[in-house]
Formats: C-alpha cells, sequence, structure tokens
C-alpha cells in the first residue's frame, strides 16, 4: 500500500519507518524546513515552527525503548554512538534479577537529536520519501491523498495524520475530544555538567523530582552529559510566572535542593534561557469508529501532560501497532479498524490517569490538604508521587512502579495489587521527610519581593 503521511516529527518519521519495513512505502511531508543533516549536533539548529516544544526534555520511556529496539535497532544504535545513556532501573534492586527486569531501562536522549536520527533512518530506507518545506492543506478531494500548499497531491491509500495536538487543516476529518486543562506551566532550563561533575545519585527512583506544596519540580537527563531541570507552577498562580526570567529562575532554583547542587557554577552550566511551556491539554481523540484510510498517530490520537512523559512513547507505540496492521490487513477500511482497536484502550486510560493525577495535583496546589500517603487517601497521588518515593526501599514496589509509570504494564497491574499498597504505605510511614524548598512567601520574598503581600 501506499501511505501518505502529513507531519515530520517524531510520530511521522517512525510511522513512516514502521510500514516502509513491513513492505509498503511511504511519503513523509513535514511543514518546516530540514533536512537529513550531517551531524547530530545540526539538530540544534533547525527552526520548528511546528513542534513549539521540540527543545523541552523528552523522555525514552522503558515501553517507547523497548518499541524502538524491536522496530528499529539501528536507530537505538545511532543514538547510542552519538552519546545517548542508558539508566537501567534494576540495578536498584536489592535481590536478584529477574525475567522483565531487562526491561527497566530508561533511554535519556534530547529530542533534537531523537528526531535526527529517526530522519537519518528514514532518508536511507527505500521505501520512504521525504518531502520538506511542504505544509498540507486538506484531504485531495474525491480521492484518499494529501493536497500540499504548492498544489502537488500525493496518492495514497492511507493517510496518515501526525501532525501533532496543535496543527489540523480547515476541514480535516480529525475526530473530536474536549480538552482538559493541565493546569501547570513548565519552567525549564537545560545544564551541561562541568568537568569531573557527575549525575547527582540518591534516594530517588530516577532523578531529583519533588513537591513544595504550590509547585512542584523535576529532573531529566540528556545525551552527552546533559540535563534539564523544570519547575511546574500552577496557571492559576501569576506570581510564579516571574520564573520566567534567568535570574529569577537561577534565584528559585538555588532555594530547592538539591537543585541548589544541580545548578551550581562549580557542578553545572545553563546552555539554554529557561523555557516556558503552556497551554497544556490532555485530549483524547479515540472516540469513534474512525474515519477507513485515516490514521492519527501521537499527539494527533491522544496528548496528556508532558509531566508523564508519554509523549514519545505513545508515537513509537502508534508506529509498531500501525507497522503490524499494514502487514496483516490489505483493505484501508480493516487496517484502520484493527490499528484503532489496538491503540484506542490504552491511550483512553491513559489519559484517564493524566485527568485523574493532574486534578488531584492541582488540589494540592490549591492549598487543600489531601493524604497522599494511603491508598483510601488520595489515591491518584498515591499510586504516582508517593509510589515512585517508595519504589527505591522494595523489589516489589520498584518494579511494579516502574511498570505502571513506563508504560510497560497497563494500569490495572498496580491499581489491583493490594500487596503492593500494602508495602507502599508501610514504607511511606516510616520514610523521615523534610521540605524540599521553602514555603511559597519565602520562596517569592527570596526571588521576587516586591511581589510579597503584607
Amino acid at each position: 500500500m501506499r501511505f501518505a503521511i502529513a507531519g515530520g516529527g517524531v510520530a511521522g518519521l517512525a510511522a513512516g519507518l514502521a510500514v516502509a519495513r513491513a513492505g509498503h512505502s511511504a511519503v513523509v511531508v513535514e511543514r518546516d524546513q530540514v533536512t537529513a543533516q550531517d551531524g547530530p549536533e545540526s539538530a540544534f539548529d533547525v527552526v520548528r515552527k511546528g513542534i513549539p516544544h521540540f527543545q523541552q526534555p523528552h523522555t525514552f520511556l522503558p515501553r517507547g525503548r523497548k518499541i524502538l529496539r524491536d522496530l528499529a535497532p539501528d536507530v537505538i544504535d545511532t543514538l547510542l554512538g552519538v552519546g545517548a545513556e542508558e539508566q537501567d532501573i534494576a540495578a536498584k534492586l536489592s535481590g536478584a534479577r529477574r525475567p522483565g527486569d531487562d526491561d527497566l531501562v530508561y533511554l535519556w536522549v534530547r529530542r533534537p537529536v531523537i528526531e535526527w536520527a529517526l530522519r537519518r533512518a528514514a532518508a536511507a530506507e527505500p521505501g520512504v520519501r521525504l518531502i520538506a518545506g511542504r505544509q498540507v492543506t486538506c484531504l485531495v478531494p474525491g480521492a484518499s491523498g494529501l493536497h500540499l500548499d504548492d498544489g502537488q497531491e500525493i496518492a495514497a491509500d492511507v493517510v496518515v495524520d501526525a501532525l501533532g495536538r496543535y496543527r489540523c487543516p480547515p476541514g480535516w476529518p480529525r475526530a473530536s475530544g474536549r480538552p482538559s486543562e493541565c493546569g501547570a506551566i513548565y519552567y525549564c532550563r537545560y545544564f551541561a555538567l562541568a568537568p569531573g561533575a557527575e549525575h547527582l545519585t540518591g534516594p530517588w527512583l530516577l532523578n531529583p523530582r519533588g513537591d513544595l506544596g504550590y509547585m512542584g519540580f523535576n529532573t531529566f537527563r540528556g545525551d552527552n552529559r546533559t540535563f534539564a531541570v523544570i519547575l511546574l507552577v500552577p496557571t492559576a498562580d501569576h506570581d510564579l510566572r516571574v520564573l520566567r526570567d534567568n535570574d529569577t529562575w537561577t534565584a528559585a532554583a538555588r532555594t530547592i535542593s538539591p537543585l541548589d547542587v544541580m545548578t551550581a557554577p562549580d557542578h553545572a552550566r545553563p546552555i539554554t534561557d529557561v523555557m516556558p511551556m503552556g497551554g497544556l491539554a490532555n485530549i483524547d481523540r479515540t472516540a469513534g469508529p474512525g474515519v477507513p484510510g485515516l490514521i492519527p498517530v501521537g499527539d494527533a490520537l491522544c496528548h496528556t501532560d508532558p509531566a508523564f512523559a508519554y509523549g514519545l512513547s505513545f508515537a513509537l507505540m502508534h508506529a509498531q501497532a500501525l507497522g503490524r496492521a499494514s502487514a496483516a490487513y490489505t483493505t484501508p477500511e480493516d487496517l484502520t479498524e484493527a490499528y484503532l482497536a489496538e491503540v484506542g484502550p490504552e491511550a483512553r486510560e491513559r489519559h484517564t490517569f493524566a485527568l485523574e493525577t493532574d486534578a488531584a495535583r492541582n488540589v494540592a496546589w490549591s492549598g487543600t490538604p489531601v493524604d497522599a500517603g494511603r491508598r483510601d487517601g488520595c489515591y491518584p497521588l498515591f499510586a504516582f508521587g508517593t509510589a515512585l518515593a517508595t519504589a527505591p526501599h522494595d523489589d516489589h514496589v520498584l518494579r511494579r512502579t516502574v511498570g505502571r509509570v513506563g508504560l510497560l504494564d497497563r494500569v490495572s497491574v498496580f491499581d489491583t495489587d493490594s500487596d503492593l499498597h500494602d508495602r507502599i504505605e508501610r514504607i511511606w510511614a516510616r520514610l523521615t521527610r523534610t521540605p524540599a524548598g521553602p514555603p511559597r512567601d519565602q520562596l517569592l520574598r527570596a526571588i521576587a519581593p516586591d511581589l510579597v503581600r503584607p
């Protein structure tokens, strides 16, 4: 079959590779003027107007890494060869390894490098043709295919919508879905480790993260000794929007442990300005039977709060499912039905998970007391933040928690395990908890004294 793919980001490139390696042909159309650059360093100079979050952290969850290893092992090898790093979470287990523990691995690499490696592989794939610098305007009237802004028509048996959550040409038959605001703004900054410095190790499952009761923070490793620090603040807290300023952001980080160490000049130097990201929403477009021959992938199908880092893995999950469906079915109608049947249920349950966790977090940030230490208290926060905090102290909790947050398990595996819940409650009760940072008023006095109210 002939596939026309609208969008040349991670989802579109992965979909093109998947169907081509299943024996079909694919044309991938991207609005931005991007090419298969010679080296990964040039990827950071690419202007990606169609992807506002291009420079933001992206996480290869264990599920995403596993899929890419199956779908395109050459891309994994390329990424590792240019400085990506794997983090084996099973190394934190106190007991012997078990079957499946080899999947408890994160791959740390920045988004521009990921896209560079995928585009490089797609450009070398005989069944893939890349078109850059052209916008999709509509489906070709009366036929399956794409109509481009230069009048060119791309004939196809199947059209793939990889245009993301923002881009949708007029009249594009995209399934409706009511957005639900995430309720947070992300203020991110990237750093490079100083000579002789190493990524911090400590009592956390992955990398340092925490919650101050009115805002949160998270950190992500990158390739080539880089890392990102994100300060998450409620959308409704306009005072904390001063964090978009580099100096103010740095002053805030210096009041929070261990961000004070991570951002110190002798540990790392900033390599970007503060990059705000707002206007975020959870949206599920899996409802309904879909349009035969039109396949939504990645954020075009389902988008969730970036705090959960599902986007990259979802894109790869959808590409893998499309490749399988294209190998098993010979008509666009059957292919569409089989694809949506495979990806829909998991997208919906993760969308629900994101909605519930965001709502609980926003309640906690509003000052309403919540009990996240018990399953019969605030379960969404118990099953996310509390589970992450207790996971390093128990092998069963670690495996189940990474399985849940890393997309290796369906959410019911965690939710129906009463022994797991018992363990989390017991561990949480004996943990010593000290505030990672100051109360809100004290933080504001340190970073923006003019905003402190008498």
